[in-house]
């Protein structure tokens, strides 16, 4: 029950932050009049971190080997948030921008923590249990 609730708690804390990071404390640049690549990279991250968050509520309530393809998926969302500021979208162009300074390293130190802690979590419950 424990390893359900680390990773599952996790994986929920994660998602929330990869979908209000851009929002909120690590915002990117305002709208003037049309958007930037910044924009739509805190859409997409807002999006991505929805799915991580549900994905993390289903894996509360399954069994293991389901709850390890719910990790799994969300380890390949983790490497998706990586994406979208880095190769996929990207941030604006400028070097002094707050979305290069802060959002950029934010999402990708997000995506990569939840990356890793979902694979982990993925081998723990495939993980043959231990008999007594």
């Amino acid at each position: 029950m424990n390893k359900k609730l680390y990773a599952g708690i996790s994986q929920i804390v994660l998602g929330i932050l990869i979908a209000i990071a851009p929002q909120t404390f690590a915002h990117v640049c305002a709208v003037k009049e049309t958007p930037m690549a910044c924009h739509y990279t805190a859409q997409a991250a807002l999006g991505i971190g929805i799915v991580i968050v549900a994905l993390g509520i289903v894996g509360l309530f399954v069994s293991d080997q389901t709850r390890a393809g719910l990790d799994l998926t969300n380890a390949v969302l983790g490497v998706l948030t990586i994406a979208v500021p880095t190769v996929l979208i990207g941030v604006c162009k400028g070097a002094m921008m707050r979305c290069h300074m802060v959002t950029l390293p934010t999402l990708i130190v997000l995506g990569v923590l939840l990356a890793v802690l979902a694979a982990i979590a993925a081998y723990l419950d495939l993980k043959p249990a231990k008999r007594a």
